[in-house]
């Protein structure tokens, strides 16, 4: 997971018929707020805003055509899915807990909840969204999400990824409550994502070993190097993994610029 920022103007269809749901959702949670918080009642999100291309094409762009968990560029065989961050339908604290309704039905058209996912990891967040303390969950629009406080990452929003998860060689390393949480909920060390990051690993290992050997020729280093270079940009697959492993090798290459 890297850093990710987000541009400050919304898609078109957002701010205009997103916000026109968001009004009439809001509206008829007022109107019997009891139906929606017992979930006899639920509310139609439509997936043609929040979803729309133009909405998935501005996410590809600001995700360098990555998930934005995981960092699997899977997106050439797959669509991915738009994730709401807080999710819409329902949410669950923890895989034992049940379903509180409704869920955060006021940002379902909102740009700084909406996040490109791929599928595993979509499937995986599923409607779980834990907080610190579960009695300061927002259960209306009608609630500050101020006192709220998420135990899972979001990239757009954290400053300090690293604070919370780091790499041992494929494998994703918590170093707080909310990189562990956040680890379990998105299985980030599944097999299947372990074995491609391991796939980079292979390669990088195999460029810095000749970007290191001083009885190698002078254009082979720095081949290798510029190899080295193009798989820590923030474009590469699994790029966070790679900072990661050459600040142990303390090799010799410019990712500073590259985070």
């Amino acid at each position: 997971m890297i850093r990710l920022n987000r541009s400050n103007l919304a898609p078109l269809v957002l701010r205009k018929r997103g916000t026109e749901a968001t009004q009439q959702d809001c509206e008829a949670y007022v109107r019997v707020p009891a139906a929606y918080r017992s979930g006899a009642r639920g509310f139609e999100i439509i997936k043609r805003i929040y979803g729309s291309q133009k909405v998935r094409e501005a996410l590809k762009t600001l995700q360098h055509d990555k998930c934005c968990y995981c960092e699997s560029r899977s997106f050439a065989t797959s669509a991915g899915r738009i994730d709401h961050f807080r999710p819409n339908g329902a949410v669950r604290q923890s895989r034992n807990s049940d379903r509180t309704h409704p869920g955060y039905y006021w940002l379902a058209y909102r740009w700084d909840n909406l996040v490109l996912a791929c599928e595993t990891c979509n499937q995986n967040k599923s409607d779980y969204f834990p907080l610190e303390d579960p009695g300061q969950r927002a259960r209306s629009h009608l609630e500050p999400l101020e006192k709220e406080a998420p135990l899972l990452l979001n990239p757009y929003v954290e400053t300090d990824l690293r604070e919370h998860l780091t790499f041992n060689g494929s494998a994703c390393r918590f170093g707080t409550k909310r990189g562990r949480v956040t680890i379990d909920v998105l299985g980030l060390n599944r097999p299947s994502l372990q074995d491609e990051r391991q796939h980079v690993l292979n390669i990088l290992e195999a460029l810095c070993t000749v970007a290191c050997d001083q009885d190698g020729g002078d254009i082979g280093r720095s081949a290798a190097r510029g190899v080295i270079s193009a798989l820590v940009r923030r474009d590469a697959p699994y790029s966070a993994m790679a900072h990661d492993y050459l600040r142990r090798r303390s090799v010799d290459v410019d990712i500073e610029n590259k985070k």
